[in-house]
């Protein structure tokens, strides 16, 4: 795993922070979400430009495909999928996640404000670990998700913030799972951005669910390119 402390936050003594964690999507690694989503580059200039409160990043490898077999350049996707699809590796990665959670807890200065997002595949292990540990994650981010039913929140008390591009191949998903949310009562944002199912998509997407999640006195309001539903 990758974890990042802003430089706010190893400035001060005594306080604590939020913590969110990030999941890539599927055949990604710890390092994904920096290496291609700049979630470290992001979190730094939106706190600099006041747009959001520090908050500890966690990134862990969640990746199916056993570490050992993997090639130099993180795998193919297709192999990936054939291969270890239908041998999902699944439940012990998000329970290797809900551990992860407990040892941050007593490792780093966290407040009880705990957040998980995920794109595409990773999205729908943030939703299965959100419904693990209600007793620790209060938000959800949900980037390009493929999504059933069975991700449908638990705990109403949850906030969940659903993302879907218009030219994404899973937006009709994600239009489904938001009809779902508003049939379950379950207090959500759906946000429809003008993107498809690339890193270029989830960049918006962490910036603005940062914004909305821990949103600084300079945050924005929500703007045109998307729609949002209560």
């Amino acid at each position: 795993m990758d974890i990042y402390v802003p430089s706010a936050c190893r400035a001060s003594s005594g306080q604590r922070y939020p913590v969110l964690y990030l999941i890539h999507g599927i055949n990604g690694y710890e390092g994904s979400w920096q290496d291609m989503g700049f979630a470290i580059d992001t979190l730094e200039r939106q706190i600099a430009e006041g747009r959001c409160q520090p908050v500890l990043l966690v990134m862990p490898d969640c990746n199916k495909w056993p570490y050992k077999e993997r090639p130099d350049h993180h795998g193919n996707l297709w192999r990936c999928i054939f291969h270890y699809g239908k041998l999902s590796r699944e439940h012990d990665i998000e329970c290797a996640i809900s551990d992860l959670i407990d040892m941050v807890d007593t490792t780093y200065a966290v407040s009880s404000d705990c957040a998980i997002a995920g794109l595409s595949d990773g999205a729908r292990m943030s939703a299965n670990v959100a419904n693990k540990r209600p007793d620790r994650i209060r938000h959800v981010g949900l980037f390009s998700p493929v999504l059933r039913k069975e991700q449908l929140p638990r705990d109403t008390t949850q906030e969940v913030i659903l993302f879907a591009g218009k030219k994404d191949m899973f937006f009709h998903n994600g239009e489904r799972f938001n009809r779902r949310l508003n049939k379950a009562g379950q207090p959500h944002r759906f946000i429809v951005l003008n993107g498809s199912h690339n890193w270029r998509m989830w960049r918006q997407c962490l910036s603005q669910f940062l914004e909305q999640w821990v949103g600084g006195p300079n945050s924005r309001s929500d703007s045109e390119s998307h729609r949002t539903s209560f």
